[in-house]
């Protein structure tokens, strides 16, 4: 009869895992508690405490308690992957999507591609789509990384379930234990600002993404450089932006930013585009003058009638390594996150 209760309880437990009730990370309510919220004695919580930890779904720490590690559920293998970027058929993700479609088709894997257009509304619809789908693992680039999601329960929910998740670019830091792939953004930041130092240039403005990680990073960088060189950061010659005001921001603004600067660091060849459209549409001569260091090294940079240096990071690495990480995942092999630094072409 108590094998029965341990059981009994042990299955009520495991179950509350699976679900949800206790999410990984999480610590469990004590013997004591266990015992006068389930109506069992504290010997056979303590037994059915120990079935969980041989099943290595919760570890004791002596002194703290019992914490649950997670649970990574039996499922058939689909040889799905959902794939999830923030656009699908423009600027950067072609080449991204190219290196992850062929690491998945080299090991028998089809892409399932969705894009959420970095909306926290779209993303909730294709995670909430992806979790009735027959899937083994999702890559994917987080929507607007630098606010609050409120996406993470779904991810969280991804978890339970045992399907692995990459980012690619961007994450949210408040989930825990995750992989990503993503470029060294305040290295970056640091990087543009100091080639344009090196030219001579001491009044540096800067065009920022406010609702994506990376934006907040190539910032810090771009402020580190200028401080490095003693030199103040003037919020009159920051701009921030978000994915939908872009183009009316730098529209009605890029000239008062850029007033008294010599050069700017732009947060992407998209962003360089927009400057140099504007100072030619409103014939301002600073288009003339003015230098530009961005990122991505696109084929924007490649063929922009005004010459400016982009700084590259490997597009179909990104997508490579995080398509090879899944497959690791998937085969049971621990990995790492990877953090690839930008260049010069």
């Amino acid at each position: 009869m108590s094998n029965h209760k341990y059981t009994e309880l042990a299955n009520k437990l495991r179950e509350a895992i699976k679900t949800g009730v206790y999410i990984e990370g999480q610590k469990l309510p004590s013997e004591n508690q266990l015992a006068i919220k389930t109506g069992y004695s504290r010997q056979t919580v303590r037994q059915a405490i120990s079935v969980l930890e041989k099943e290595g779904l919760t570890s004791r720490i002596q002194g703290s308690g019992t914490y649950v590690k997670g649970v990574r559920l039996h499922r058939e293998p689909t040889h799905n992957i959902a794939v999830v970027t923030t656009y699908i058929g423009e600027y950067i993700f072609p080449a991204i999507l190219k290196g992850i479609d062929q690491v998945l088709a080299e090991n028998g894997y089809t892409s399932m591609l969705s894009a959420t257009r970095n909306r926290v509304d779209n993303e909730r619809k294709v995670l909430m789509d992806l979790l009735n789908k027959p899937i083994d693992g999702l890559i994917v680039e987080g929507t607007k990384t630098a606010l609050p999601n409120p996406n993470i329960d779904l991810y969280e929910q991804f978890g339970r379930l045992g399907i692995p998740v990459v980012f690619i670019n961007g994450y949210y830091p408040k989930l825990k234990n995750i992989i990503y792939v993503v470029a060294d953004d305040r290295c970056g930041g640091k990087m543009a600002c100091e080639i344009l130092l090196k030219k001579g240039h001491k009044r540096i403005a800067g065009i920022f993404k406010s609702d994506d990680i990376q934006g907040h990073r190539r910032y810090a960088g771009y402020a580190e450089a200028l401080f490095k060189a003693e030199l103040s950061v003037d919020d009159d010659n920051v701009m921030w932006y978000t994915t939908e005001n872009r183009d009316s921001i730098i529209a009605g603004t890029i000239l008062q930013v850029l007033s008294g600067c010599t050069a700017v660091v732009c947060y992407n060849d998209e962003v360089a585009y927009q400057v140099l459209k504007e100072l030619q549409q409103q014939k301002s001569e600073i288009i003339q003058s003015i230098e530009i260091v961005s990122f991505d090294n696109s084929i924007i940079a490649k063929f922009s009638s005004t010459p400016y240096i982009s700084l590259s990071n490997p597009k179909e690495k990104i997508g490579y390594l995080a398509a090879s990480k899944m497959i690791n995942i998937l085969k049971n092999e621990k990995e790492r996150s990877v953090v690839l630094p930008w260049s010069i072409e």
